[in-house]
């Protein structure tokens, strides 16, 4: 198989995978790649090193921002690359320790960006378009308990228990997850009485899990990009996961805890990004503590 056609094999992956916007995206970064480092065959590219990875982040004139965005592309290629056995697992570990480093660097760099909620009026009016619909059940499952978009398309119906006091959980296995390592991920509302509402919705839906709940990566990506567009509201997938880890930390669940429930590899990662100080957060946490 030549370079172009290893090319449009991941194109093709892409437009079923990813928004149209991100496919472009994607392709341009790697065309971006490929000229500043010079390669014009497959066996160049199979044969892409760590070093190249540093050596393309010398040369590019691109600012942080752009870097990690070309970062992200590469890794996706690579990945791809690895999947199909294009490359082996010691080429690919070799190329994302590089790029894992470089995004490293560069995050110290770029001024910090924390991920938004969304507000309650916000989640109102998106589950108000899909009312109904099978979107409502799969972003209902999104929202109250955080997984990731990956960890929704390896799911079924035995990842879901029901424990005494009535909580909802879903088991993740490791090979699930994004850092291979499993958890208990609770379904979860900003408060009691709406988490066992929506715990008794899933209960229902999961029944009839893969009628209920399956749908392409792609196509789930698209419908979402073009609700948000129709609704004027910026969201995605990912958004549900930040307003559901969000809902924890306003709700008093301690870092540790959170760290746990969103399968963060560091909990540097789950103090830096939500647990900024809130002064709503703080007088509502002394009110409890008098409370008591």
């Amino acid at each position: 198989m030549n370079f172009m056609e290893v090319l449009e094999l991941w194109k093709r992956n892409l437009t079923r995978t990813k928004s149209e916007r991100t496919t472009e995206a994607y392709l341009r970064h790697i065309s971006t790649f490929m000229n500043t480092i010079n390669i014009e065959s497959q066996d160049q590219l199979l044969e892409v090193s760590s070093a190249q990875i540093f050596k393309f982040v010398d040369l590019s004139p691109l600012g942080p921002t752009s870097m990690l965005a070309n970062l992200s592309a590469l890794k996706h290629f690579f990945k791809f690359l690895l999947r199909r056995e294009y490359i082996d697992r010691e080429k690919f570990t070799d190329i994302e320790q590089a790029i894992e480093e470089v995004r490293e660097e560069l995050n110290t760099k770029k001024n910090p960006t924390y991920p938004k909620a969304l507000t309650k009026e916000e989640v109102e009016r998106i589950f108000g378009a899909v009312k109904g619909k099978r979107y409502e059940k799969i972003y209902s499952l999104f929202l109250y308990s955080g997984i990731r978009l990956g960890e929704f398309e390896k799911l079924k119906r035995d990842n879901f228990y029901l424990d005494k006091s009535g909580i909802l959980w879903i088991r993740l296995e490791p090979h699930m997850t994004k850092r291979n390592k499993g958890r208990l991920a609770p379904v979860l509302a900003p408060d009691r009485e709406e988490t066992y509402r929506i715990t008794d919705k899933l209960l229902k839906w999961i029944e009839n899990y893969e009628e209920n709940f399956y749908v392409k990566r792609g196509v789930l990506q698209v419908y979402t990009d073009r609700l948000s567009k129709r609704l004027g509201i910026p969201f995605s997938i990912h958004s549900f996961r930040h307003t559901y880890i969000t809902n924890l930390v306003n709700s008093g669940f301690p870092v540790e805890v959170v760290k746990e429930f969103a399968g963060h590899s560091n909990i540097k990662t789950t103090i830096e990004t939500y647990y900024k100080f809130s002064q709503k957060r703080a007088e509502d946490l002394v009110r409890s503590f008098l409370a008591d």
